[in-house]
């Protein structure tokens, strides 16, 4: 039997479900039938399931070894329990206390998670990143894993791209990791490589973009003394002989000069380079990952950039959404972030629900790197227990703004702008289409239509 809305607010009064509503570990209530009455904001951000989704569904029907029921039995508290929760699919930390009337008789219980552990709830998801891989690891490389485990993440296509990194990086294919600045590509790099058979070895990086063109060669391949004027007398060793038997992180490749494309193309066909200043061949043992956010097909056909290099670093591309795509993780690692700098700052701090929904509308043009120096600030800058939209520093201009479009052409202004909106209602809904319709108040069959007419997955 459903509890209705008087009997609820008999359980659970007014005050207190505000009160409940302002804490950030997720929080769940079920009456004295198992049936779920009540779940907080901070549940519904950190755990990524709807309240329309779990509202007045009895969890006797499909998990009945859930601990909410195992107290509701017994009565007896839990305290800082970790297991595995069965109506989420994955671990928990969490605490969970029987609510009883003024006769001591059970009519229900609350279950109130752990921020502190509140990255364990991502356990389950971020291992079936990587189940196919330990099913087939040896027992002491299962350990190399660890690093992918560790992303931050449940949004599926970013699940997608460290699925394909861990599934690339015990071979030698070359990679290139595609998105936009501050989404991960380095941190990525750095997966492929500490999980590759040459994670003994240097994992060296360079920002193509970072150093002019005519310095770049010096950089990548070294010169010997008096190659030009300047050179130190005893020469420098380059990033590609650094490098050696590990992996080279070619950051913003889609900047480097035509002849600059030529020694890299040499080194990608007969493995081996030769110094600025000299004719000697010297063998190197380097796999490259290279990364950028440009268009490099459009390069290609400009003749910008060499096509048969393009093949050559192109074999296993992966493609890296921008966190305005990954409606989910934004509040999960809001949380993560929000745990780091309050344990490192020593503070005790807590986010507003106004001020998460807030960070969820935001752009995040500078993606994942953005969002954590926003935090780091609004933790150092609070003054008060709770963190508001005042303590942001954030280009405010980008909060819901939309991409501009040519006016001249209004069917394709009109097109766009409807792509734009259906995928931000698909985000929004975590991929559920049934729940983008309801976002976007239309038909079905006129979704379907939309999607196919727009080539959107």
């Amino acid at each position: 039997m459903v509890l209705n809305n008087e009997e609820v607010f008999k359980l659970l009064n007014d005050s207190f479900l505000t009160i409940l509503d302002r804490i950030n570990e997720p929080i769940i209530v079920i009456d004295n039938n198992g049936v779920v009455i009540y779940v907080n904001n901070a549940y519904e951000y950190q755990v990524g399931i709807s309240r329309e989704k779990i509202l007045y569904r009895n969890i006797n029907d499909k998990y009945p070894n859930d601990k909410l029921l195992h107290v509701l039995k017994t009565g007896q508290q839990i305290k800082e329990d970790e297991h595995y929760n069965e109506t989420l699919g994955f671990d928990i930390v969490a605490s969970f206390i029987p609510l009883k009337d003024n006769d001591e008789k059970i009519k229900g219980v609350i279950g109130v998670g752990n921020t502190g552990a509140i990255y364990k709830l991502n356990k389950h998801l971020r291992s079936l990143v990587i189940k196919k891989n330990e099913k087939v690891a040896q027992k002491e490389d299962r350990t190399d894993l660890q690093f992918f485990k560790s992303i931050v993440s449940k949004d599926p296509k970013m699940l997608n791209c460290l699925g394909i990194a861990a599934n690339v990086a015990k071979t030698e294919a070359s990679v290139m990791l595609r998105g936009e600045t501050g989404s991960g590509k380095e941190l990525i790099a750095q997966g492929i490589h500490k999980t590759s058979n040459r994670a003994k070895y240097p994992f060296v990086e360079i920002n193509c973009s970072a150093i002019p063109e005519n310095l770049l060669e010096s950089e990548l391949f070294g010169y010997s003394s008096g190659a030009f004027t300047g050179a130190k007398s005893s020469g420098k060793t380059g990033k590609f002989e650094e490098a050696h038997n590990g992996t080279l992180f070619l950051d913003e490749i889609g900047d480097i000069s035509c002849s600059t494309q030529v020694k890299l193309l040499r080194f990608t066909q007969e493995r081996y380079i030769e110094k600025l200043g000299e004719n000697k061949k010297i063998p190197v043992n380097v796999r490259i990952i290279s990364a950028t956010n440009r268009n490099l097909e459009q390069m290609v056909q400009q003749g910008e950039f060499r096509a048969d290099l393009y093949y050559r670093l192109y074999v296993v591309p992966i493609f890296i959404p921008p966190l305005r795509q990954r409606f989910a993780d934004i509040s999960l690692l809001t949380y993560h972030f929000l745990n780091y700098y309050t344990q490192k700052y020593k503070k005790n701090l807590r986010i507003t629900p106004d001020t998460l929904e807030f960070l969820q509308d935001y752009s995040w043009p500078g993606n994942v790197r953005e969002l954590k120096n926003a935090i780091e600030h609004a933790v150092i800058m609070c003054r008060t227990n709770e963190i508001t939209k005042d303590n942001l520093q954030l280009n405010v201009a980008s909060v819901q703004a939309k991409p501009e479009f040519s006016t001249l052409d209004l069917n394709h202004s009109v097109e766009e702008l409807e792509k734009t909106i259906i995928k931000e209602a698909l985000a929004k809904a975590h991929n559920n289409k049934s729940k983008a319709i309801k976002y976007l108040g239309i038909s079905r069959s006129a979704f379907y239509a939309k999607l196919e007419k727009y080539n959107i997955i």
